[in-house]
Order: structure tokens, then C-alpha cells, then sequence
């Protein structure tokens, strides 16, 4: 019996080291798990590049006549947008554009501009119908939405009145992208 006795201890002690073991280095071949929570903040993304310029160069007209041209606006944004342009060359608000005399002008009445879908077309949005251009920005294009590439047809107008005295004319406008 005493040796029945002695027995069942040393297996009990085998057994309690043998669990202790286990739960300290855990079993061979146990499987393991571990967490990764990757995350990441996208900024708000807004290009725009304007292209054919030369097409509101229109170098020597005669008085009485009307000239059209258009430009390009083109538009990538991860979010929605709004498009404006200002006259930034001068601060008169009577004019469109300023006389190189520095005296003389064309009065933004006769120098407006229109915008309307351009290739490939914006998702969304609405253009403008003809505006004169200020010095405080306009809006060309509203309610644009997220777009990895469209463009925005603005199209200048100017008409050259019957009485312009000769000189050159010229403004500079500046167009920015926006989200809204």
C-alpha cells in the first residue's frame, strides 16, 4: 500500500509539473494569434491645369468686331468641388481690359465669359451662362463632384466696340479649384 501511495504522488507531482510546463511554454505545434490594425487619413486632393491659352490671344482685330476663344479647364479632386476665376490684373470694376496707355480700357460689358462641359465632362455640376469677369471670384463651375480627371470649357467673349482707340488690351485672370 505504501508503495501504491508513493506511486500515486510521484504521478501526481509528474502530472502537475507537466501541466505547469504546458501552460508556461504551451504545447508544441499550439497555435498563436496576434492583431495588426492598419489605418490610414486621405487628404483632400485638388489639381487644375488650364490649357489652350494661345486661344484667347488674338493679336491684331479691328474695332466693331467680336472675338470668341476657348480654354481648357481641367480638374482632378478626390472630393467636391468649385471652380472660380477673378480679374487680378487691375482693380477698376468698369474694366475688362486694361489699355497698355494705362488711361484706356474695354469695359467688362464687352468681355464676358460662358462655360459648359468639357472632354472627358465633369460627373457633375452646373457651368455659367455669359459673365463678366470681376475682381473678386466668380463662380465657373458649381457642384462638381469627385473626378480623377474632367475638364471645364470656358469660353471668352470679347466684343471690341466700333469706337476702341488702337492700342493693346490685356487682363490677367486667375482660376482656382476649391472643395465645397
Amino acid at each position: 500500500m505504501l508503495k501504491l501511495r508513493m506511486a500515486l504522488v510521484t504521478l501526481a507531482l509528474g502530472a502537475t509539473i507537466v501541466l505547469s510546463l504546458f501552460y508556461l511554454f504551451g504545447s508544441a505545434g499550439a497555435a498563436t494569434t496576434g492583431t495588426v490594425s492598419p489605418s490610414v487619413t486621405v487628404s483632400s486632393t485638388l489639381s487644375l491645369m488650364l490649357e489652350d491659352g494661345a486661344n484667347v490671344q488674338w493679336g491684331s482685330k479691328g474695332a466693331g468686331t467680336t472675338q470668341t476663344g476657348t480654354i481648357q479647364a481641367r480638374v482632378g479632386s478626390n472630393t467636391n468641388w468649385t471652380l472660380y476665376v477673378k480679374r487680378s490684373s487691375d482693380t477698376a470694376i468698369t474694366c475688362g481690359l486694361a489699355g497698355e496707355d494705362g488711361t484706356h480700357h474695354v469695359s467688362s460689358s464687352c468681355f464676358t465669359y460662358a462655360s459648359a462641359s468639357g472632354s472627358p465632362a465633369p460627373p457633375a455640376g452646373t457651368g455659367v451662362g455669359a459673365t463678366q469677369f470681376d475682381t473678386t471670384d466668380t463662380n465657373v463651375w458649381t457642384v462638381g463632384t469627385a473626378t480623377g480627371d474632367c475638364r471645364v470649357a470656358v469660353t471668352y467673349s470679347l466684343v471690341i466696340p466700333a469706337d476702341q482707340l488702337p492700342q493693346g488690351y490685356s487682363a490677367t485672370h486667375t482660376y482656382t479649384v476649391v472643395p465645397s
